[in-house]
């Protein structure tokens, strides 16, 4: 991708709106960004109605016009279109009016707008299709690059990051309504304090699962970053192999090829081949390990697990994270530990405690931060020890650490229920005991024992 437009990228997935919680102003900072991308001058996005027989255009930007009326696209005018939003990634066409796809928008919609060609990206959530962002040109002859296609689909993605944490944000404001209302309600109504009760356990693993899926969002994108690298080294080998070959083929042609002209190419091919396997390879891996981790932590299976591989994968995955803070990882433990647990509860404890380090203990990128992980048997379980040399904890904010929605870092969007998690899973899921000691200015060490659970 060019420059210009991971630059954008990276403006919009730093951006403080998308994680906010207000969805109209994440909409159209994402908007926005597409127009300054694509250099085009109509944006919307479309949410798919509670039906799913129409689309309201929920955000739109026309930077020619100004629509009378809210646009909706029916299902019922537009079958083929509507299908292949379900079953495709994304919508390319050059020539809208004549693609077979989106030829039904011809009669009316793209004349009407001016519109030659449709970049549409479906919109999810969930696994679930939500709804589209469509992007729309109004040069006749336009035709959407590789780049542009892969630049759309990242801000869909990140759009289904601020849907999250939309969702996030209505499920918080619905828990801190109705801790209000418990503490009024408490000491006459017993009976209705039981169902509110009742009520905030469902919203609270609602939210619970929103976190999970904003924190797989997060690796998701750091995993994405660090495979174009590997990616981008492959496809400027590939490309150097093409000119060599022209090249060699032109020499060939005119009779002039030599013995050693020849052999260069040999070697110079050798090498890019080298270089291709070896970056391949290293994506390979990137993406085989990212796969487990986002696997593991959607499903809680008892299994007997080699700790000292899966902790490697698993930190591996997570190491994009903590890249921007030059943050490294070590892990010591013993290549025969075992431990039979739920490794998908395993993998989220370490994904928050590693989140958590990463966003309070260090404030400024350097060298010399590191994370430890130790895992020991001991008794009929493991002794881990997660300990980094951070600036510390306080006092103060030590004593109601696993509080949920405790948190010193609201104003950045902090829910305050990462630690909450942890220590759930691990006294209650796990079966467990958590502890933490820190020390300001010289670091901080959660250790917690993990029993082997019986099948």
């Amino acid at each position: 991708m060019n420059e210009s437009l991971e630059n954008i990228l990276l403006e919009v997935s730093r951006s403080p709106e998308i994680d906010g919680g207000n969805l109209a102003r994440a909409s159209q900072f994402i908007l926005d960004s597409a127009l300054k991308g694509l250099d085009i001058t109509r944006v919307s996005i479309w949410e798919l109605q509670p039906d799913k027989q129409s689309m309201i255009a929920t955000a739109l930007i026309d930077t020619l016009r100004q629509d009378a009326e809210t646009p909706v696209l029916r299902k019922s005018e537009l079958p083929s279109y509507f299908e292949a939003l379900e079953t495709e990634r994304t919508i390319i066409a050059n020539d809208a009016r004549n693609n077979p796809i989106t030829a039904e928008l011809a009669p009316d919609y793209l004349p009407e707008y001016g519109i030659y060609g449709v970049l549409d990206v479906p919109l999810r959530h969930k696994g679930e299709m939500i709804g589209v962002m469509c992007c729309e040109t109004r040069k006749e002859h336009r035709s959407w690059t590789p780049d542009e296609v892969a630049f759309v689909g990242v801000l869909a993605d990140i759009y289904g990051r601020a849907v999250s944490a939309a969702e996030r944000e209505r499920f918080e404001q619905l828990l801190i309504r109705q801790n209000e209302q418990l503490e009024s309600m408490v000491a006459e109504r017993t009976q209705s304090l039981t169902k509110a009760l009742d009520n905030f356990k469902q919203a609270q693993e609602r939210l619970i699962e929103t976190e999970k899926m904003a924190a797989l969002g997060k690796l998701v994108a750091g995993v994405a970053h660090e495979v174009n690298t590997p990616l981008g080294i492959s496809v400027t080998a590939v490309t150097h192999c093409e000119h060599r070959l022209k090249k060699l083929k032109q020499a060939f042609t005119e009779g002039s090829i030599s013995k050693k002209q020849l052999n260069q190419f040999i070697d110079d091919t050798f090498e890019a081949y080298d270089l291709l396997n070896s970056n391949l390879e290293r994506a390979a891996t990137l993406i085989q390990n990212f796969k487990k981790t986002a696997v593991d932590q959607s499903s809680f299976e008892l299994v007997d697990c080699q700790l000292k591989d899966y902790l490697q994968a698993l930190t591996l995955s997570l190491k994009p994270m903590v890249k921007k803070k030059k943050v490294s990882i070590d892990i010591r433990c013993d290549e025969a530990t075992t431990l039979r647990t739920y490794q998908g509860a395993l993998a989220q404890i370490v994904t928050n405690l590693i989140s958590n380090t990463n966003e309070h203990a260090f404030v400024e990128p350097d060298e010399e931060h590191r994370i430890l992980i130790s895992a020991e048997p001991e008794k009929d379980g493991v002794q881990f020890v997660f300990s980094d040399n951070g600036k510390g904890i306080d006092s103060d904010t030590l004593k109601d650490i696993f509080e949920p929605f405790f948190t010193t870092s609201r104003h950045n969007g902090g829910s305050g229920l990462g630690l909450s998690i942890v220590y759930n899973l691990v006294t209650q899921k796990l079966k467990g005991e958590i502890d933490v000691q820190s020390t300001p200015g010289e670091g901080t060490v959660f250790s917690f024992y993990l029993p082997n659970l019986q099948k």
